[in-house]
């Protein structure tokens, strides 16, 4: 099973967080209605508090909506099947038509997760969501780019303009999510329930899904899920996230875009990483982008194709890259030897950590080297540094990971425990 890595320093998948409005789209049943238990969900951001927000809506699958004649959210009653040894634990797909006005969903997980996790269909606060972003969302209209086929790789994505460093240039939610430990489970019912969330889509996403590559065989939705899906997390659980035009973008290991992730509304951003020439070709990074080659070669041909980007296509720069990526992995290693446990020795280290990495093209990944800076400064006790690390650790993961993702809370987290520790 392949999952696509976004733009990270080690390969942490997201965490999904619920605090957002509620929805305006209602059940088309005509006996729908909610149900609701206590439980410790903050569903609003501060802007908008609502005491109805504070609670949480009871478990969902197809017993109990058929039951109670109701399956809101959900466009559809939910379709389950049990695990094999447990007859307890339920596996669902549940679809929702229209996700913020783009696009149709299918989750398939259990009713537990998806009853943490259905706020996510619900609209956000804008006012919220620029208060939380600190800057305004804008995405490039009219689209930047044009998928058409580029000879010898299939279909790709071309700048039909100049686009700027930084300019966000695709936004994108899910079309199908599937928990990835389906083990419980019979596989012939899991692709069932798969051959459910496709069938349910909206007829524009089904026809999108079904012309994306696949490259294994077997059940063609399976094949498209494995072959595109990025890592997701539902409600701390691992699943796979199928984005439609996110998908279309070709792999390169120094690529021009990187993707960012919300785990507030799991939007897939696509940034510009930096100015991009009107014909050229759109790539980001399948893989972690601190990997040498032969290890980014290794998962690449699993998704059936060989890299033939501008990096790989070139022994020496290749081996240049790997030199320069050995020497980055041995100078973070040496910052926790207690002999170069010095301002001396770790500035030193530092210094050239940024050069290389600033040479090796994994700006994207600087966030994560500053947050372990500022942890050895805290170990030497040097809280003002460690804070001015801590603080820049943040607005590079808010801008290269995201403002609500898991890396940039733990930065914030750190931060936050620094203050405090030293209040005491």
């Amino acid at each position: 099973m392949m999952i696509r890595f976004n733009h990270v320093f080690l390969a942490i998948c997201q965490m999904f967080l619920i605090h957002i409005a509620r929805s305006y789209q209602t059940n088309p049943h005509p006996h729908s209605h909610i149900l609701y238990e206590q439980c410790l969900s903050s569903a609003l951001g501060p802007l908008s508090p609502r005491i109805e927000d504070m609670s949480c809506p009871l478990l969902i699958d197809d017993e109990t909506s058929y039951e109670r004649r109701s399956w809101y959210p959900w466009t559809f009653p939910p379709v389950c099947v049990k695990a094999e040894n447990d007859t307890r634990s339920k596996l669902c797909t549940f679809t929702y038509a229209n996700l913020r006005g783009e696009a149709g969903i299918s989750i398939i997980t259990t009713p537990e997760i998806a009853s943490a996790g259905r706020n996510v269909l619900e609209d956000i606060d804008p006012r919220w969501a620029v208060w939380e972003r600190n800057h305004v969302h804008t995405v490039s209209t009219p689209p930047p780019y044009e998928i058409k086929d580029i000879g010898g790789k299939g279909l790709g994505v071309i700048a039909n303009r100049y686009i700027q460093q930084g300019e966000i240039i695709m936004s994108r939610f899910p079309v199908i999510l599937r928990m990835i430990d389906i083990e419980p489970w019979k596989y012939r019912d899991v692709l069932q329930l798969l051959h459910r969330a496709g069938i349910q889509l909206p007829t524009k996403d089904k026809a999108a899904m079904l012309a994306l590559a696949h490259s294994k065989g077997g059940y063609i939705v399976d094949d498209i899920m494995n072959t595109n899906s990025f890592g997701v997390l539902l409600d701390d659980v691992d699943h796979q996230g199928l984005y439609l035009d996110v998908s279309r973008i070709n792999h390169a290991c120094k690529p021009n875009l990187f993707n960012r992730f919300s785990s507030t509304t799991l939007a897939m951003e696509v940034v510009a990483y930096h100015n991009i020439d009107k014909g050229e070709e759109l790539t980001i990074s399948y893989t972690p982008l601190n990997l040498l080659s032969e290890q980014r070669q290794s998962l690449i041909q699993d998704w059936g194709f060989n890299c033939t980007c501008s990096l790989c296509a070139s022994r020496e720069e290749s081996q240049i890259s790997d030199r320069r990526r050995t020497n980055m992995q041995r100078l973070l290693e040496e910052l926790d030897e207690p002999r170069y446990q010095n301002h001396g020795a770790i500035n030193e280290r530092i210094d050239k950590i940024i050069e290389l990495c600033n040479k090796e093209g994994l700006r994207a990944q600087i966030g994560d080297f500053y947050a372990i800076i500022a942890d050895v400064f805290q170990n030497l006790g040097d809280l003002k540094s460690a804070e001015n690390y801590g603080r820049m650790a943040v607005k590079e993961l808010r801008y290269y990971a995201g403002y609500d993702h898991e890396r940039t809370r733990n930065a914030l987290t750190f931060l936050d425990n620094l203050y405090r520790g030293s209040q005491l």
